[in-house]
C-alpha cells in the first residue's frame, strides 16, 4: 500500500501530488522586500524537490511590517512580478503548488538578522535604523525591545488593507495558497495574546474580543482571496507561560473562530517565540 504521505489530496481547488509541504523559512536575503535570484534558485529547488506544497517565507505587508531589513515584502507591482517569476518556475518545472505566508511583524519588528544577534534573541536594530512598531499595546516584546504604538483604529484599517492587498498582489503572482500569519507574536498575535494585549477597548480583555480584529483580516483576506484556492491561518499553540497567555484549551478556540472565518487549514507550531 502507498504510506499515506505520498498519497494525493484536494482541498479546494488545488490538487496536490502527495502530502509533503515545505514549510516556511526565513532566509532574510532581500533587498528592499524584493526577491531575487537567489529566492528564485532558493524556492526552484524546493519545488523541483518533490514536494506538492512549498511555503513561502513570512511575506510583509509593508516595509513597516518586516522583521529584518532583509526580509521579503508584497507591497508594490515590482514585489508582485518578482513574485510571478518564482511560481511560474515553480508551475513550469514542478508540479508543486506555491502557498504564500502573509504577515507583519509588528512588536517583533525592526531587528537584527539572526546572524548579527549575538547573545541577544532578536536583537533590535541600531535606534538609527529602527522603523515605528504597530502591536495590540505598548508593551514591548522583549525587556530590550522598542516599545511598539498601540493601534488606533485608523491604524488597524490601514493594516486590514494592507493585508487584503496582499491578497490580491498573491493572486496576480500566481500563488495557489495564502497563509495568514497569526503566531509567534507579531502583529496578529500581538491581538490574541494577553501577554502582549492588554487594551481596555472592545479589542481586549477576553479571548473573545481579544480575537476580534484578526478575525477582521481573516475575513477579509478570505472574501479578496479566490473561493477555489485554499487560504490557512497560522497560530500558536501555547505561550508557555504559567497561569497567563494562551492555552492549549484557547488554542483550540482559536482554531475554531478561524475555521469559522474561513480558513481551510489552521497551522501550529508550538509557541510564541
Amino acid at each position: 500500500a502507498v504510506p499515506p504521505m505520498f498519497l494525493p489530496w484536494k482541498i479546494r481547488g488545488m490538487a496536490l501530488n502527495n502530502r509533503v509541504v515545505v514549510s516556511p523559512m526565513c532566509m532574510y536575503s532581500a533587498t528592499d522586500g524584493l526577491p531575487d535570484d537567489w529566492h528564485l534558485v532558493h524556492y526552484g529547488a524546493l519545488a523541483k524537490g518533490g514536494a506538492a506544497l512549498v511555503y513561502t517565507e513570512m511575506t510583509n505587508v509593508s516595509p513597516e511590517a518586516r522583521i529584518t531589513p532583509s526580509c521579503t515584502g508584497i507591497w508594490s507591482d515590482e514585489h508582485t512580478q518578482a513574485g510571478r517569476r518564482i511560481t511560474d518556475f515553480a508551475h513550469q518545472q514542478s508540479s508543486a503548488k506555491m502557498a504564500l505566508q502573509i504577515g507583519h511583524a509588528g512588536p517583533k519588528g525592526a531587528t537584527l538578522e539572526p546572524w548579527a544577534w549575538g547573545d541577544t534573541l532578536d536583537a533590535p536594530l541600531p535606534e538609527a535604523a529602527q522603523w515605528p512598531l504597530l502591536s495590540a499595546s505598548a508593551i514591548p516584546f522583549d525587556s530590550y525591545s522598542p516599545v511598539p504604538q498601540a493601534m488606533t483604529r485608523a491604524d488597524m484599517d490601514t493594516v486590514l488593507q494592507q493585508h487584503v492587498d496582499a491578497a490580491e498582489r498573491a493572486v496576480t503572482a500566481g500563488f495557489d495558497m495564502i497563509e495568514m500569519h497569526a503566531a509567534h507574536g507579531y502583529l496578529l498575535s500581538a491581538f490574541i495574546t494577553p501577554l502582549l494585549n492588554q487594551r481596555d477597548d472592545e479589542y481586549g480583555g477576553s479571548l473573545e474580543n481579544r480575537l476580534r480584529y484578526p478575525l477582521e483580516v481573516c475575513r477579509a483576506m478570505r472574501a479578496a482571496w479566490p473561493t477555489d484556492r485554499p487560504m490557512s491561518v497560522r497560530i500558536s499553540a501555547h505561550d508557555w507561560m504559567a497561569d497567563a497567555g494562551v492555552t492549549e484549551a484557547d488554542a483550540l478556540a482559536i482554531a475554531k473562530a478561524f475555521s469559522v472565518a474561513g480558513a481551510d487549514i489552521i497551522t501550529v507550531p508550538s509557541r510564541m517565540t
